[in-house]
C-alpha cells in the first residue's frame, strides 16, 4: 500500500497542482493522499475521476502532518533534490507501505530529520509532480498499472489516435453466453468459441490487452455464424453488436477476425461494405489470431483452405500475426 503526504498546498494557489499530484499519485498505483489544507474541490475533483475511471483514491485532510509521518506504519520517504541519488537507493532499498513525502518549493527543514529516507530524484529543480512521476515509476519497476475496478470508461493503447471505450457499453462474459444461446448458437460453434476465448486469454497474459474487450470480443467473434456462414459473417456479426447498442470496438473486434482480415479492395470484390477489415488494435488481433490458432492443426489447414480459394494475401497477414504473437 503506497500513500502520498502533500506539503505545503496553498489552497488560494495551488489547487491545479495538487489535484496533479494526486491524479499522478492515483495512476501509478497509490491508494490515498494526505493534505494538511483543506480544500474540498481537490476531493471533488478526483472523486469525480474515480467515478469515471474506476478504483479508489482516497483524499484525506490532516491538521498536523508531522504526527502523520511520526505514526507511520511503515517507511517514510521525502523527495527532493537532495539526499541518496535515486539510482543509489533502490539498489540498496525495498520499501514496504511507504508514505511518499512531496512539497512545495520550500519544506521544513524537521522534514528531513522525520524522514525515514531523503531521495534525490536528480540534482535540478523540477515539480513535485515530476519527482513523484519519476519515484513511482521506478518504485514499480516500470509496470504501469493498467484499468481500475469499476471503470466506466478507459483510454486504450493507439498509435494513430484516441481511443476511448465505454465499458458500460461492454456485455460481461455471462451476458455474452446467454446472448448466443438466444441466437441459437449450436454445440460445435460453442464449443470453437470457448476455445478461442481460452486462446485470447492465453495471449492477453503474454501481450496484454484491455481483458473485458477481449472477453466480450471472444465470445462474439463468430456471432454472425448465427445468420450466415459465409465470408460475410464477420460484418453480419458487426451489425449484430452494433444493433444491441454496444461499443463500436467490440463491433470492430467481430468484424475483423476473419483470416488474416479483408482489405478495402477484397472487400469490394467479396462485395462487402467497402472499408477496411483488417484488425489494427491489439484487441482485434488478439482475436483474429485466437480464431485462427484454436485447435491443433487449425492454422495450418486455415492457410490452406485461404490459398485454395485464392486469398494469398489474406494468407501473408495470417503469418504476419503469427509471427507477431510467437
Amino acid at each position: 500500500m503506497t500513500s502520498v503526504l502533500r506539503l505545503g498546498h496553498r489552497p488560494e494557489r495551488d489547487k491545479r497542482l495538487t489535484t496533479h499530484v494526486a491524479l499522478t499519485a492515483r495512476a501509478l498505483g497509490a491508494e490515498r493522499m494526505y493534505i494538511p489544507s483543506k480544500d474540498s474541490r481537490i476531493k471533488e475533483s478526483i472523486e469525480g475521476v474515480n467515478q469515471r475511471f474506476g478504483g479508489r483514491f482516497d483524499v484525506e485532510y490532516v491538521g498536523d502532518w508531522r504526527e502523520v509521518i511520526k505514526g507511520w506504519k511503515g517507511e517514510v520517504v521525502h523527495l527532493s533534490m537532495y539526499g541518496t541519488d535515486i539510482d543509489t537507493f533502490f539498489e540498496k532499498v525495498e520499501l514496504e507501505n511507504p508514505l511518499i513525502v512531496v512539497g512545495a518549493e520550500k519544506v521544513p527543514g524537521d522534514v528531513y530529520e522525520l524522514a525515514d529516507h531523503n531521495v534525490a530524484v536528480g540534482n535540478q529543480p523540477h515539480s513535485e509532480v515530476a519527482a513523484l512521476a519519476v519515484f513511482m515509476d521506478r518504485m514499480n519497476q516500470r509496470a504501469m498499472p493498467k484499468n481500475f475496478d469499476g471503470a466506466k470508461m478507459g483510454i486504450l493503447s493507439a498509435s494513430g489516435g484516441k481511443r476511448v471505450i465505454d465499458y458500460e457499453r461492454i456485455p460481461n462474459l455471462s451476458t455474452c453466453y446467454r446472448f448466443c444461446l438466444e441466437r441459437g448458437m449450436d454445440r460445435d460453434l460453442l464449443e470453437h468459441t470457448f476455445k478461442v476465448l481460452q486462446r485470447a486469454l492465453e495471449l492477453h497474459e503474454k501481450f496484454d490487452g484491455d481483458l473485458k474487450l477481449l472477453l466480450a470480443g471472444s465470445m462474439l467473434h463468430d456471432i454472425g455464424r448465427t445468420v450466415t456462414h459465409g465470408v460475410e459473417h464477420g460484418v453480419v456479426g458487426g451489425e449484430i453488436v452494433r444493433d444491441q447498442g454496444w461499443d463500436e470496438h467490440l463491433a470492430r473486434i467481430v468484424e475483423c477476425h476473419i483470416g488474416g482480415g479483408i482489405s478495402k479492395r477484397e472487400a469490394e470484390d467479396l462485395q462487402l461494405p467497402f472499408r477496411s477489415y483488417i484488425p489494427d488494435t491489439l484487441e482485434e488481433k488478439i482475436v483474429c489470431h485466437a480464431d485462427n490458432t484454436a485447435g491443433e492443426g487449425r492454422f495450418d489447414e486455415l492457410v490452406d483452405r485461404t490459398e485454395d480459394a485464392g486469398h494469398t494475401d489474406s494468407v501473408e497477414r495470417m503469418k504476419k500475426l503469427k509471427k507477431e504473437f510467437g
